[in-house]
């Protein structure tokens, strides 16, 4: 039978993560997901966007638990229809706070057995980000009916350059130009959509570093987030790593050519053969020729733009036709 058809009839708990704390990036001194964008908080629209998706069966939210009460409440969110929503209290970061929730996902007997050996150890969530306003329903169930569960643990979504153009700076209007991974065969923006078995990853403690690291600022970040990962051995990896890096750098000065140097050190299919060794998993990544989930609030710029053309945006979002010409063929690598 069709992988994908097989896909399409399960259905997977999804993970939103609003956890608070000294490591959450906040703009104008506040949590994104409690941002307002034509009056409703930006956690809202991503509840609304998960609760219309076919393929999720219970959403599961971790963060404050009163003040997301009172946030959703007010927004009027049902907590029982179209899909249950559960409230989760927040650990003490981020690895924590998706570990704990995705055991709130278990049977309650399940959870004090050995997990590896349980069949609890093939269930994958989806791990969504609080910050995508722009999130769609459609986008959900494209990510969700394309990945392969059955041969890969972890599984992040991208979206490539050519289908965030649209969001640039045009015809007068403020815009967003992100960052991007700049791999051999394409440029790409991290998309934020994760389906994970958490227990297949036998590293999952570096989820943790990688988050810490997460704004590379300076020299010294970048070597200590990379001996954290790699060690002093791997030679190989750091290649990967190198490469990347001088791509963000020269992408953000403008020069193009320089970064089709370094590109050439990051084949897609290597890097995901990297990833996957160093967290001891089954790794891919998947191309989604929508844009969505890939436009988080980054900082107080990119919030003020995206209020001023949410709703444009938001209904160019809304015609798939529109957004995603042509739908790209699925790569895996």
């Amino acid at each position: 039978m069709n992988m994908n058809l097989v896909q399409q009839r399960r259905k997977f708990d999804a993970i939103l993560v609003a956890g608070e704390g000294e490591s959450s990036y906040k703009v104008y001194h506040q949590h994104k997901a409690f941002l307002e964008i034509d009056g409703k908080c930006i956690i809202t629209y991503v509840v609304e966007a998960l609760q219309k998706a076919d393929s999720i069966k219970e959403i599961f939210i971790v963060g404050v638990k009163d003040k997301l009460q009172k946030t959703l409440e007010a927004a009027k969110i049902d907590f029982k229809l179209p899909k249950p929503i559960h409230l989760i209290a927040q650990e003490t970061n981020l690895y924590e706070n998706i570990w704990h929730t995705f055991l709130n996902t278990i049977p309650e007997d399940d959870r004090s057995k050995d997990l590896e050996q349980s069949p609890c150890r093939d269930k994958a969530v989806l791990i969504v980000p609080c910050d995508s306003p722009l999130l769609t329903s459609h986008e959900v169930e494209y990510f969700i009916n394309q990945c392969d569960v059955e041969n890969y643990d972890h599984i992040l979504g991208l979206t490539s350059r050519q289908n965030l153009e649209y969001f640039y700076p045009r015809d007068g209007k403020p815009g967003v130009k992100m960052a991007y991974l700049h791999l051999k065969e394409n440029s790409f923006r991290i998309n934020n959509l994760h389906l994970v078995k958490p227990i297949r990853i036998k590293n999952r403690h570096y989820i943790q570093k990688m988050y810490q690291y997460r704004y590379q600022r300076n020299f010294k970040n970048l070597i200590l987030f990379g001996l954290s990962l790699f060690g002093k051995d791997k030679i190989k990896h750091y290649q990967y790593y190198f490469g990347l890096q001088m791509g963000l750098l020269f992408g953000s000065l403008g020069m193009d050519s320089v970064v089709d140097v370094f590109r050439r050190l990051t084949p897609k299919k290597d890097l995901e053969q990297c990833i996957s060794t160093i967290m001891s998993t089954r790794f891919m990544a998947l191309e989604v020729p929508f844009a969505g989930a890939a436009l988080d609030i980054d900082n107080d710029r990119d919030y003020e733009t995206m209020k001023i053309r949410f709703n444009e945006w938001r209904e160019y979002l809304s015609h798939p036709e529109k957004s995603s010409p042509s739908l790209i063929p699925v790569k895996n690598f």
